[in-house]
């Protein structure tokens, strides 16, 4: 749970770095060098085009996780298999006796 956790953080934050460093920047820098509105189309442009593909990759590989905990989406990596032991519900599985 702690490795899950930790790597959601470490991906968000250089996300969020990313975004967060080159957005400001890029757009900036549009603004600064745009003589009337329409010198700030390409911002827009990149920014709708990042959005769909983000969709589209979303389609493709996201994960249904809506009213779902996080132990019902992925096993814990420290979970360990009950079933290669036999519990007292595991009468079925067991042979009868002679």
């Amino acid at each position: 749970m702690g490795t899950r956790a930790l790597c959601i953080a470490f991906f968000y934050a250089v996300g969020t770095a990313a975004g967060g460093i080159t957005g400001p920047l890029y757009f900036g820098d549009l603004i600064d060098a745009a003589k009337d509105i329409g010198d700030t189309a390409p911002g827009y442009y990149i920014g709708g085009t990042l959005m769909i593909i983000g969709g589209i990759i979303a389609i493709f590989l996201g994960v249904h996780a809506e009213q779902e905990s996080l132990e019902n989406i992925a096993k814990p990596l420290t979970a360990e298999d009950i079933l290669d032991e036999p519990g007292p519900s595991d009468h079925s599985r067991q042979p009868a006796p002679a």
